[in-house]
């Protein structure tokens, strides 16, 4: 089977180490991963001030968390250099459509999962995919500002399609 696990991008520190976000949403993968071994993982993620102000890719970092937690380096497929959630899937466009894959999951935060739905629907809408929220463990303080945030950006993408 061609199946493609994506894992959208979250910010590193100024040294590569991941985000609580980050290491969610990868953790959901490896998760993933571990009961299903067919699939390849795609991490997404590039450079900019707002989450990654280092000289490697944001998704080098990924890539590294999950081979050093096992993941094998065949399973890891090439990272997309995207700076943000439109460019994730503008970019993994072209790698979907040439691979047509059987299942393609989408891993993002469960609190940015709405808003990454509309954007694939845009920017891809390819039909076999599922989307796996990958549960926060932020503490609710933490939680409120991102909420309030994804609350408003989904709310602007609703307002657009009318």
């Amino acid at each position: 089977m061609n199946n493609i696990i994506i894992v959208l991008g979250a910010p590193n520190d100024a040294r590569g180490n991941l985000s609580q976000i980050a290491q969610d949403r990868l953790n959901c993968a490896y998760n993933l991963y571990q009961a299903n071994g067919s699939f390849r993982i795609v991490c997404t993620g590039g450079f900019g001030a707002h989450f990654n102000p280092t000289e490697k890719p944001h998704y080098f970092y990924a890539q590294k968390f999950l081979i050093e937690k096992g993941i094998p380096d065949h399973a890891i497929a090439t990272g997309v250099p995207s700076t943000n959630t439109i460019t994730d899937f503008q970019l993994s466009k072209k790698l979907i459509v040439e691979e047509n894959p059987d299942i393609l999951i989408i891993i993002t935060s469960d609190f940015h999962i709405e808003r990454a739905q509309i954007l694939y629907k845009r920017y891809i809408a390819y039909p076999k995919v599922v989307f796996i929220p990958a549960i926060s463990s932020l503490s609710k303080a933490e939680l409120v500002p991102l909420i309030e945030h994804e609350s408003c950006a989904v709310k602007r993408l609703k307002e657009e399609e009318v």
